[in-house]
């Protein structure tokens, strides 16, 4: 059986994304970096992480859209 871990979505203000998520559907922080560049949310059994644009961008060679 697959099962989805962890979802990660590349957002330009991870704060407001982070905030919206938390207000709307009740969502709490599993995880922060110390930028707050990176953060993880409880979802139950998946996980749902929000990273700035620039942090992908520096974690892929090939570029990002």
């Amino acid at each position: 059986m697959i099962k989805l871990g962890c979802t990660i979505l590349c957002v330009h203000d991870v704060t407001k994304s982070v905030e919206f998520y938390e207000n709307a559907f009740g969502l709490t922080r599993k995880f922060v970096t110390p930028d707050s560049d990176y953060v993880e949310l409880l979802t139950g059994g998946t996980t749902l992480s929000f990273a700035s644009m620039r942090l992908a961008e520096s974690n892929l060679k090939a570029g990002f859209l």
